[in-house]
């Protein structure tokens, strides 16, 4: 019982943290709720709308300038998970720097820490990209969702799409 009452301490003391760390610019990650108003982090505040139901979180995955790393495995600048409320979502994405970005975020209402495809590949859950390009089958291309962020507050409406 000790034991686990020591890592249990342990791993909240980490989640809080990493919660600070993130509010204070230190790194990149996705908090829930506003932004904070003042400081010297880079931030962008989301807002998810069209959210079905309040099962599971929203995952949202940040990627960088790279056209070659959009969606690509292990080339995520940030990533984060936030949970999920019916209708609209409020969350701060802390980022390393100004610059270019392209962001991809899912609705995992099962909880599975996986984005669900049907049969042929199509996403069976929730989903969303930065500027909400349009596209009727297929990713979307890294010009159509990349935007650029300044040193200031930045704002970024994300519209979920379910199948």
């Amino acid at each position: 019982m000790a034991h686990y009452s020591v890592l249990a301490r342990l791993g909240m003391l980490a989640v809080l943290w990493f919660d600070l760390a993130a509010a204070y610019g230190a790194s990149p990650g996705v908090t829930d709720g506003d932004c904070p108003a003042e400081g010297d982090a880079v931030r962008v505040q989301l807002v998810f709308d069209g959210i079905r139901s309040s099962k599971g979180n929203i995952t949202v995955a940040v990627y960088g300038s790279r056209p070659s790393e959009f969606l690509a495995k292990g080339k995520k600048v940030a990533k984060g998970r936030i949970p999920a409320r019916a209708g609209t979502v409020r969350a701060c994405l802390f980022l390393p720097k100004p610059g270019v970005y392209a962001l991809a975020a899912y609705h995992d209402e099962d909880g599975d820490m996986h984005l669900n495809r049907n049969f042929i590949g199509l996403p069976a859950e929730g989903y969303a990209f930065s500027n909400n390009p349009s596209s009727l089958i297929g990713l979307p291309s890294f010009r159509s969702v990349a935007f650029t962020v300044g040193t200031s507050l930045n704002a970024m409406p994300l519209h979920l799409h379910y199948p």
